[in-house]
């Protein structure tokens, strides 16, 4: 039995990402691939591995884009988190996991994301195309 705060969005999403470190006010970006998502925190794979340490807090940026949207628009997601932990690769990949814990909310442009598992419901409302942003 599970006993996470968090219910997980398991996504196989490839993303580019930002990480700053306050201390030296350098950053590093590169690609890498989503594993999963929750409130508390996420787990991406990266090849090679980033210059952290499990413990050390830094700030992350990564920008999302939907594998199967007309109109791809990266989605931006920000938080301060704390690096739990960095995962040897498997025995069939080369790449390193990240396990980041989120200590500020998780953001969208200044917008709380709000994420929910519910159940898939029939004949319900279709989702509306949004505006595309500037």
């Amino acid at each position: 039995m599970e006993k996470r705060r968090h219910p997980r969005l398991h996504l196989q999403l490839p993303i580019r990402f930002i990480v700053e470190q306050p201390e030296t006010q350098d950053s590093q970006d590169g690609e890498g691939m989503l594993k999963d998502i929750s409130y508390g925190g996420i787990l991406f794979a990266v090849e090679p591995p980033l210059p952290v340490e499990p413990g050390q807090i830094r700030e992350f940026s990564f920008f999302l884009t939907p594998e199967n949207a007309e109109h791809p628009a990266p989605a931006h997601l920000h938080a301060q988190g704390v690096v739990l932990r960095i995962d040897p690769p498997d025995p069939n990949t080369s790449a390193y996991g990240v396990a980041v814990q989120f200590l500020s909310a998780l953001t969208k442009k200044d917008v709380t994301i709000k994420m929910t598992i519910s159940p898939r419901r029939r004949g319900g409302p279709q989702a509306k195309p949004g505006r595309n942003e500037p």
